[in-house]
């Protein structure tokens, strides 16, 4: 099988005390196959998929000019969500606050990723740090969105990641592309 790919922003240890706190709460290891591990836990810039490591290396190449034109900014995780109904969500979430810095950063990966790979683009980009997904049970879940007192991410770089399904942590990180420095 072909490695598949994404980019994303890893999230720092100290949002773990968060995740933990809704897994307790909604029982979500007992109701989902896809529990986050811990080293894991990130927003989604672009899934990639399978890619063939020529494109990977210009893309490698074309993002580092785009962190070069990006300064460091910060976002906040506010609350836990999900997608789906209340009743049984597919995923379940630590949400972020919009952030027009974070989606102009996305835009900038998307358009350099459609440039190399030829992939579309989405126009719809939900920043999320997914802590559950894929039910494992057929049981009636009432869950409802929890605001909670922001908490601020310093972000000054993202990564390519490597998705190893069979292991823990599943994300390793083979580029880091640090903003405003052109390499």
């Amino acid at each position: 099988m072909q490695q598949h790919y994404f980019l994303g922003i890893r999230i720092p240890s100290d949002v773990q005390p968060l995740a933990e706190k809704y897994m307790e709460l909604h029982m979500l290891p007992d109701r989902y196959k896809v529990v986050t591990h811990q080293d894991d836990l990130h927003i989604t810039l672009f899934y990639l998929g399978a890619c063939d490591e020529r494109k990977i290396s210009k893309l490698v190449t074309k993002l580092r000019s785009v962190a070069a034109e990006h300064q460091p900014f910060s976002i906040q995780v506010d609350g836990f969500n999900f997608f789906g109904p209340s009743t049984g969500p597919r995923v379940t979430y630590l949400s972020v606050t919009k952030n027009l810095m974070l989606d102009r950063l996305q835009k900038s990966i998307s358009d350099a990723v459609k440039s190399v790979t030829g992939l579309p683009s989405s126009d719809r980009f939900v920043p999320h740090i997914t802590i559950a997904k894929k039910r494992k049970t057929d049981e009636r879940l009432d869950l409802s969105p929890d605001l909670f007192n922001p908490h601020t991410i310093q972000v000054d770089h993202f990564h390519l990641f490597a998705i190893h399904p069979q292991q823990l942590p599943k994300y390793k990180p083979i580029a880091s592309f640090q903003f405003g420095h052109d390499c």
